[in-house]
């Protein structure tokens, strides 16, 4: 979008009446409180953006359920409802052990709308991880188990979006009894989720942060499962190293992560799921197990070593064992006199941060562990910077094994991720997010859509969209959309009404880069013009957030690719002209 194409839509209602009174956070039910004359509220066990869950008793039967209710401050949303609906509607028809069961959709005499679970006692396999590691052979029964329930979601069209340990309980225990919990209403209408500072990055797929057209479809949950699985593996609350940035999280799922932490027989059948590309994974969980046991089938079975060997081969194979004792000893000094002259660990830690000076736009981190595995981590806005960044590395002595996870990030995009980190560094859960209404790919002609959620406190927006070019076209607020003082979690979507403003994407094609900056105050004594170059604007705001109160600033980042015009035009195409 070189420069974005502004057709004026009708004037919707004024802005005005939308902004609404903050609303206290309370829990929806208290103990004690009987829903539907059937169910007895316990207590609240878990909360999330849009859901509370609660432990409830059948008040007949005695049995135990999970009820789960939209937070007060959006029961009266009709597209939270209806999510709700849909939820139970959907998961109503999925019948597999290795998934929560739903029981109904209930209205009470007060209107209160609420779900029915089958309630799951159990430590969630985060929990268990926290003091051990599956081995493999469990591994690969959690993981059929998983494969199997979420191929009868998928089956129905239902795509969980959050994989995860914590999302995985194991009754007693047992990994043969794990269940999929939270097929929440945020992952089918609530974006944040689908953000790089959202959910549970660790555990996202590549689409998910907006990477290779950004579509999430069951592929996803099999990327997701993949690093449910590494995690697993390693055990004692570690994981692979996904980043904790957006500039690393973006990078890191350019390419298939390192997995030496994983089991050697385990890295294969991983490596298949987390292929970046969705369409170089297995294309459905019920393929990927077909794999695993064609390939498990199809191995060779080794000859067996020992007493059923031939006298001949047993005694070529104790000449061959003497001749490697009398070579492993004869080589002992050479060796023990190459390991002295190696760097030291620390002193690796600094010939790598070295390799690492000089790059402008840069972000790089830089690991060494003890056994002398290094990881080195981040973007450079140049191909030529990484493959130079790489033969440096190369060429640093004593490195055992390397996971090099630098990616690509051009100007601007590099100035603006630099700027804003921090911001994004410092929020806490309530933090604000932007993602395309329309999820999937995004063309040139196609209407410029965004879903908008504010973050945690009243503040004022700044929405911004980069180019590759070097320009920055300001979204919002503008000339007709000019009230941007929003409430806490206030959620609109820029570009359709009752928003006033329209654009076309335009431009080259490729990576986009749209940025929100949320404030306590205004950043800006007047409103920016509608476009100008991204370097003059980046100064201005970085002294606009350096004048900022510390903690009274927020940010989130979204990228997507964008493609050539569709041949179709789809939903989202232009704007009307009415």
């Amino acid at each position: 979008m070189a420069e974005p194409h502004l057709t004026s839509l009708p004037d919707p209602n004024d802005e005005q009446t939308r902004i609404v009174a903050r609303v206290a956070r309370d829990s929806a039910l208290a103990p004690h409180t009987v829903l539907g004359n059937t169910y007895i509220i316990l207590e609240l066990v878990a909360r999330g953006g849009m859901g509370e869950v609660y432990l409830a008793n059948h008040v007949e039967l005695g049995t135990e359920h999970a009820i789960k209710v939209i937070v007060p401050s959006l029961a009266k949303d009709p597209k939270i409802v209806d999510a709700f609906r849909e939820e139970a509607r959907k998961l109503g028809r999925v019948h597999d052990d290795a998934i929560v069961r739903y029981e109904g959709f209930f209205r009470d005499d007060h209107g209160l709308r609420y779900l029915v679970m089958e309630f799951v006692r159990g430590p969630s396999l985060e929990q268990v991880l926290r003091r051990r590691r599956l081995e493999p052979e469990e591994v690969l029964r959690l993981r059929d188990r998983l494969a199997l329930g979420l191929a009868a979601a998928h089956e129905k069209d239902i795509v969980h979006r959050d994989v995860s340990p914590e999302n995985i309980i194991l009754p007693g225990g047992e990994v043969d009894r794990a269940k999929l919990i939270d097929f929440g209403i945020a992952k089918a209408t609530d974006t944040t989720e689908a953000t790089m500072i959202g959910g549970k990055y660790s555990y996202m797929s590549p689409e998910q942060v907006g990477l290779f057209g950004g579509r999430v479809d069951l592929r996803s949950d099999i990327y997701s499962l993949g690093l449910v699985l590494a995690t697993a593996a390693i055990g004692f609350s570690k994981k692979l190293d996904m980043g904790s940035v957006p500039t690393a999280i973006v990078a890191a799922r350019q390419r298939v992560p390192d997995l030496s932490a994983v089991p050697a027989v385990l890295r294969t059948g991983i490596a298949a799921m987390l292929e970046p590309r969705p369409e170089d994974r297995p294309p459905s969980m019920r393929a990927l197990l077909d794999r695993e046991i064609k390939q498990t089938t199809s191995a060779p079975v080794p000859e067996a070593i020992g007493r059923s060997s031939p006298p001949k081969r047993r005694r070529a194979l104790a000449i061959a064992i003497g001749a490697a004792v009398v070579a492993s000893l004869s080589g002992a000094a050479a060796v023990f006199h190459w390991n002295s002259l190696l760097p030291s660990v620390k002193e690796l830690r600094s010939q790598l941060a070295a390799a690492g000076e000089g790059y402008e736009c840069g972000a790089l981190n830089f690991e060494v562990a003890e056994d002398r595995s290094a990881r080195v981590s981040g973007h450079l806005p140049t191909q030529s910077d990484i493959d130079s960044l790489r033969r440096k590395i190369g060429a640093i002595r004593g490195v055992e094994t390397l996971g090099f996870n630098v990616g690509l990030m051009i100007r601007p995009y590099c100035q603006v991720v630099a700027l804003l980190t921090p911001l994004l560094e410092q929020q806490a859960h309530a933090a604000p997010s932007l993602s395309l209404a329309i999820p999937g790919e995004a063309h040139v002609k196609d209407r410029l859509m965004l879903e908008v959620r504010a973050p945690g406190f009243d503040g004022y927006l700044y929405i911004d969209y980069y180019d590759s070019e070097g320009k920055v076209g300001h979204l919002f607020p503008n000339e007709k959309d000019v009230f941007n003082l929003r409430p806490a979690r206030n959620f609109f979507v820029l570009g359709r009404p009752p928003m006033a403003r329209c654009w076309v994407l335009d431009g080259s094609t490729g990576q986009q880069l749209v940025t929100l900056v949320a404030a306590t105050k205004p950043l800006f004594p007047a409103r920016p013009p509608e476009t100008e170059d991204a370097g003059e604007y980046l100064v201005n705001l970085s002294d606009a957030i350096a004048k900022l109160p510390s903690n009274t600033s927020a940010a989130a980042i979204w990228f997507f690719d964008l493609d050539a015009a569709a041949v179709s035009p789809n939903e989202a195409a232009g704007c009307p002209t009415g």
